[in-house]
């Protein structure tokens, strides 16, 4: 009885390591989506019409992903999870929305910083869906 305790501690503890690298992925993600227009200005100056979009996107991604790592509530875990699915999505498809797809540079950025944060995401929303509720813990007071 022991051993399976033990062994189920283990494997409950992998997966959150698993679920933590997942989350600071997504974090360094959003802040490259960040910076990396800033570095992109010196080569192509066209890039100063998606920074902005870029910044704001990147921002939400790196800003909920590390709501999502501190989360401890459910709820707090499933918007933080839904904000940054949708956040990765919008930079994938952000190219094609405002039509800069011709900044070639910028426009590969987006569809593979996107892909990969909206494909991390998705995935641990589905793995969130299929793990049980998390319990909240009550303090008592004591007078």
């Amino acid at each position: 009885m022991f051993m399976q305790h033990i062994f189920a501690s283990v494997s409950e503890f992998k997966e959150v390591i698993v679920l933590k690298r997942r989350m600071w992925s997504t974090l360094l993600l959003g802040l490259w989506l960040m910076l990396f227009p800033f570095f992109l200005t010196f080569l192509h100056q066209v890039v100063l019409n998606v920074l902005w979009e870029d910044l704001i996107l990147g921002f939400g991604i790196a800003t909920f992903s590390l709501c999502r790592l501190f989360a401890r509530r459910s709820e707090e875990i499933t918007m933080a999870d839904w904000i940054v699915t949708a956040a990765g999505f919008l930079t994938l498809v952000n190219p094609f929305l405002y039509s800069y797809y011709n900044v070639t540079v910028a426009a590969w950025n987006n569809v593979i910083i996107g892909g990969v944060v909206f494909l991390l995401a998705a995935y641990q929303d589905w793995k969130d869906s299929d793990a049980p509720p998390v319990k909240q813990r009550h303090h008592k007071t004591h007078s």
